[in-house]
């Protein structure tokens, strides 16, 4: 087993998190800041960037900083504290700043998508994300103008999805289903399909059925050169070899196919195709 790839901190975005009480913040803050109180970080984790992007943590309140940056260190986010300034522009109101991100792969499927269909129809724009977690991805796609069926075996996780929903003006439907204990895949049909970072194989052919004539699955988990990394998934089970995607959604029309794609550290299968019967 060779070196586990090293994660790279990209420190020129200079995000900036104020982690002052609600009151406090919607009194006045910096334009360019996000908001999440200290009170909240725990259980809105599922807002923050991905750990490959640095952040500034600042608060009137040096010891609330340093509590905040303490806290996603553990997490293993790279942090800074800056002092919260007094003088300069500051805003009323709610933060107009996301620090969350949807899966790299949804943007480019996405724009593949776009291309693939400029002279077709409109579809009906309806789409399912399969163990969808707290959300981050089903609210990507509400964003878009999706209607969103977002699936979990998780209440709590859909919980969250529903709240950060909510905290981006969208709307998205969700459903608990465990579709490893006797649960099924939504019938459909639906015009996009999305799992991320989720392999049950006996689903394959549901999915597959899901997906309206004319529609595109975009799928993404761990290839088992994951195995490489020391990170997890480290069962068969919950990794792909190379080609198995492909066929999987054979019969479909390819846009995207890779394997052993290395990207955060880890290593993944990717595809994104169009149902054409």
């Amino acid at each position: 087993m060779g070196p586990a790839p090293r994660l790279v901190i990209n420190t020129s975005e200079q995000l900036l998190l104020d982690v002052r009480p609600d009151a406090t913040f919607l009194a006045g803050h910096d334009p360019q800041a996000a908001h999440i109180a200290l009170e909240e970080l725990s259980a809105r984790a599922h807002e923050l960037p991905p750990k490959t992007v640095a952040l500034r943590i600042t608060d009137t309140d040096p010891e609330r900083s340093r509590s905040a940056a303490d806290l996603l260190r553990k997490r293993g986010h790279a942090v800074v504290v800056v002092p919260w300034e007094q003088a300069g522009r500051k805003v009323p109101g709610p933060s107009r700043v996301r620090l969350w991100r949807p899966n790299l792969f949804l943007v480019e499927a996405l724009e593949a998508i776009r291309m693939s269909d400029r002279h077709r129809p409109a579809l009906m724009r309806r789409a399912m994300d399969l163990a969808c977690g707290s959300g981050r991805d089903a609210v990507f796609l509400a964003l878009q103008g999706y209607d969103v069926l977002g699936v979990d075996h998780l209440p709590d996780a859909l919980h969250r999805a529903q709240d950060l929903a909510t905290r981006s003006g969208v709307h998205i439907e969700t459903r608990v289903i465990n579709l490893e204990k006797g649960g099924v895949v939504p019938a459909g049909p639906f015009d996009l399909v999305t799992v991320f970072r989720y392999l049950h194989r006996p689903l394959f052919p549901a999915i597959r059925d899901s997906v309206a004539r004319g529609g595109h699955v975009v799928y993404e988990t761990f290839h088992e050169q994951n195995l490489q990394t020391g990170h997890t998934p480290k069962s068969p089970a919950h990794l792909l070899k190379t080609g198995e995607l492909a066929e999987a959604f054979a019969g479909f029309q390819v846009l995207i196919s890779r394997d052993a794609l290395l990207r955060e550290g880890r290593f993944f299968s990717q595809i994104v195709a169009r149902r054409v019967s």
